[in-house]
């Protein structure tokens, strides 16, 4: 019972978690990118910038649907498995290839000459995070992967 409710509960976070990326990619990231492509220097990055935060919101929701994946794992109490192992390195290597998109976004912008210092310095906190999931993600990974080996064993002997 126990489980089921922690499951849910991981479930209910997943779902804030999308409603706000739909908001975020799909609301703000286009009025911000419209205000200042209103400025006739920056109009012509409209649409490559549109591009790189859907592609960037794209592996945000491959992880949170993986995410989604272990929740309803974890509410079958089967939290110790392989695929919650594989689903948490992939949602690793889809953090590090967000912070990837986002620094090549920075020095696309840096060598258009349309990167500011305060945007520069946002990103790399915004890198940064997302090679810390990346890292958290792999070592949980790890763990569950080794977790998953000893129950394996475990369910064996009995």
């Amino acid at each position: 019972m126990e489980q089921i409710r922690i499951a849910r509960g991981l479930k209910f976070f997943t779902a804030a978690a999308f409603a706000l990326a739909t908001l975020f990619f799909f609301w703000y990231v286009p009025l911000v990118v419209g205000k200042l492509a209103m400025n006739p220097e920056n109009a012509w990055l409209k649409w490559p910038a549109m591009c790189g935060m859907w592609l960037i919101g794209l592996l945000c929701y491959l992880a949170l649907a993986l995410f989604w994946g272990i929740c309803s794992r974890i509410g079958k109490d089967n939290s110790f498995c392989r695929e919650n192992a594989r689903a948490m390195k992939r949602i690793g290597l889809l953090a590090f290839g967000a912070g990837g998109l986002i620094l090549g976004g920075c020095v696309f912008l840096g060598c258009a000459g349309s990167l500011g210092v305060l945007m520069c310095v946002l990103s790399l906190f915004v890198i940064f995070g997302a090679c810390g999931v990346g890292v958290v993600c792999f070592a949980l990974s790890a763990l569950i992967r080794n977790a998953a080996k000893l129950k394996e064993e475990n369910d064996l002997t009995i």
